[in-house]
């Protein structure tokens, strides 16, 4: 059970090209890989006016432009430069 005054793990750090990275891994088509980098770019270039919560929101907004299909199981993708032991079975 959940004890809220227990301390909560501070969220991991990520860097803008791990964010990259990722949304590139998601997106399946031209349009949507256009649409994400045209819209990290803009977050970035506004992360200084916002708050840690509204570029949060941001972030997590751009994954909306993906469709469903750009989502494969994590047994369908190896994320970029790391490739993913093979399991038998």
């Amino acid at each position: 059970m959940f004890d809220p005054t227990e301390a909560v793990p501070a969220f991991p750090a990520i860097s803008w090209n791990d964010l990259e990275t990722i949304y590139e891994d998601l997106a399946v088509t031209r349009v949507e890989k256009e649409a994400v980098q045209h819209l990290l770019t803009i977050t970035r270039l506004m992360s200084p006016h916002l708050s840690p919560l509204d570029l949060m929101r941001e972030i997590i907004c751009i994954a909306l432009v993906l469709t469903p299909a750009s989502d494969p199981s994590p047994s369908e993708r190896s994320p970029r430069g790391r490739a993913g032991p093979k399991l038998n079975g």
